[in-house]
């Protein structure tokens, strides 16, 4: 009988779902951002933020003082192990790009065929423009655009 009274309100009428929720469970925000001009906003956390969180609850930690001798040792030399490989790959790749080792294998080949590439490129360009420039200065006499000579048949 006392759930009954629970359910109803003081008229008689049934509750609705909402006012029931708020009842039991009242939602925290996250934070609350306030404005220059006094408006405020409400932050509250999402379903994505509350399945991380639950997710690192529920992942299990290994407990070292439980392990017996065996599993104990090859948990840490798997650590040291790991953690050595991960500083001497570190201390590899800087000294590797402070002795100027990080290059592709053949790249002075290449830098030297761009180089011969170019040369070539400039030698073409110049004996070009020579050739140009000995055709205009060999010609003898201009051509007369408006007299007899330029564009007839005689």
């Amino acid at each position: 009988m006392e759930n009954a009274k629970e359910i109803l309100q003081e008229d008689g009428f049934p509750k609705s779902g909402l006012e029931k929720r708020e009842t039991t469970k009242r939602i925290i925000p996250k934070r609350i951002i306030h404005f220059a001009n006094g408006d405020t906003i409400d932050e509250y956390s999402t379903e994505e933020e509350d399945d991380e969180k639950e997710e690192l609850k529920s992942t299990p930690t290994l407990d070292t003082t439980k392990l017996p001798w065996g599993p104990y040792l090859r948990f840490w030399a798997i650590r040291m192990t790991s953690a050595t490989f991960s500083i001497c790959d570190f201390l590899g790749g800087k000294l590797a790009t402070l002795l100027g080792l990080d290059e592709p294998k053949y790249q002075y080949l290449l830098n030297e065929y761009y180089r011969t590439q170019n040369q070539e490129n400039d030698k073409k360009a110049e004996d070009d423009s020579k050739a140009q420039s000995t055709e205009v200065s060999d010609e003898k006499q201009c051509l007369d655009i408006y007299g007899k000579q330029y564009g007839t048949n005689e």
